[in-house]
């Protein structure tokens, strides 16, 4: 049934946004489980568990492939870089703890968002530099260092890469 608040040329299905199409192509009409993560697509994303999809007596076939996180990680590839300068020995640890925990709640929210990797290297500046596979995750865990470290934030977006690069100078 139509809301009838809305005008009547209104779409009352809206198509997927173009971005999100050319990201992850047409939407699968099989059930896709990747061979490393255990992660399952249905229903045009990607899922934690199978248990969820409710037609599971219906006939699908099941393939067995890498997730696209899975796929970046294995072709070291990421969409967000965050680097984390003059990080002081008192704070290192806390600092790479709110980084982890940031990353275990992005993936339990959506199986795609991961931190690939933390570094530190020791040199002069003492920098740690995260990895992840969402550029989104990238500028959240840029924002919450810079916010509770009392940090410089600066975020610079690369189209041609689809990339997000955080610095955050402490």
């Amino acid at each position: 049934m139509r809301d009838k608040s809305l005008p009547k040329n209104y779409p009352s299905h809206f198509p997927k946004s173009k971005k999100e199409e050319s990201e992850f192509g047409e939407g699968k009409k099989d059930i896709l489980i990747c061979k490393k993560c255990n992660a399952v697509y249905y229903y045009k994303s990607w899922h934690h568990r199978l248990d969820d999809y409710p037609y599971l007596s219906e006939k699908k076939n099941l393939k067995f492939v890498l997730c696209p996180a899975c796929q970046m990680i294995k072709e070291k590839k990421y969409e967000g870089e965050v680097i984390v300068e003059n990080v002081s020995q008192k704070v290192r640890k806390e600092i790479i703890n709110t980084v982890k925990n940031m990353g275990e709640e992005a993936f339990r929210r959506d199986p795609q968002d991961r931190i690939i990797s933390i570094k530190e290297t020791n040199g002069n500046s003492k920098r740690i530099s995260i990895l992840t596979t969402e550029n989104q995750l990238a500028v959240r865990i840029g924002k919450k260092i810079a916010r509770t470290f009392k940090g410089k934030l600066n975020i610079r977006y690369s189209k041609k890469e689809s990339t997000a690069r955080i610095k955050v100078v402490l």
